[in-house]
């Protein structure tokens, strides 16, 4: 469904991204690595926010390097951001129906008793679920979440996580960038590990803290050796 070949991305001298391949299919991926391993940059390219200065991406087939964010969205890729961006001053339902009629979401993102409600006074995890409803009301072929469970109580990660299941239970595929290990591995069936702008591991979610690349990138040689 997506690929990338050969990804490589600076900015002022600094290699943020080092030549990084890699494909999607219909499945739920997660991505992470340390502080500046290059993760945010790789979700900006793909979602049209920045152009890559080399490489090229294909989703569907289709070459997408310098396509807008909104010519992706049009093609099925939707993206959420950390700092969640909803019309603060609609009421839930109003935020909804900027995008469609259809207000039946609300239920399935246990926000229905919250429509008349402004979106500035909602929980974090409330506005964050709100975010995600209006990614989805734009049927995406691949969903960009960006950490979705930043910010958010147990109880509200737990909702957000069985959102996040639902939603790749129904066909659509899901990339995630996450710091939080624990629910990100609860959500993904795959995960890929950056550092230093590499991509260093590709596999299982349970086998990702076990390689020896992972564990030094986190915790450094000293650790490993341990």
């Amino acid at each position: 469904m997506l690929r990338l070949i050969d990804i490589s991305k600076n900015f002022g001298g600094l290699k943020v991204l080092d030549r990084i391949s890699l494909e999607m299919k219909k499945e739920k991926l997660g991505i992470i690595g340390p502080n500046g391993a290059g993760k945010t940059t790789l979700f900006n390219i793909i979602s049209g926010f920045l152009k890559p200065d080399s490489g090229k991406i294909f989703f569907m087939n289709e070459n997408i390097i310098g396509k807008k964010p909104s010519d992706l969205a049009k093609l099925g890729i939707i993206r959420t951001f950390q700092i969640v961006k909803v019309f603060e001053n609609l009421t839930v339902e109003e935020n909804i129906l900027t995008i469609v009629d259809d207000l039946s979401i609300l239920k399935d993102f246990d926000l229905e008793e919250k429509r008349k409600e402004k979106a500035k006074n909602l929980s974090q995890g409330e506005i964050r679920r709100l975010s995600i409803a209006l990614a989805l009301v734009r049927r995406p072929k691949i969903l960009l979440l960006d950490e979705p469970f930043s910010g958010l109580s147990k109880k509200e990660a737990e909702k957000i996580l069985t959102i996040i299941n639902e939603i790749g239970g129904n066909g659509t595929s899901i990339a995630i960038v996450e710091h939080r290990m624990r629910e990100m591995f609860d959500a993904v069936d795959r995960v890929v590990v950056l550092n230093g702008g590499k991509l260093i591991f590709d596999g299982y979610p349970e086998d990702a803290l076990e390689n020896k690349s992972v564990r030094e990138a986190y915790f450094g040689s000293k650790y490993v050796k341990g």
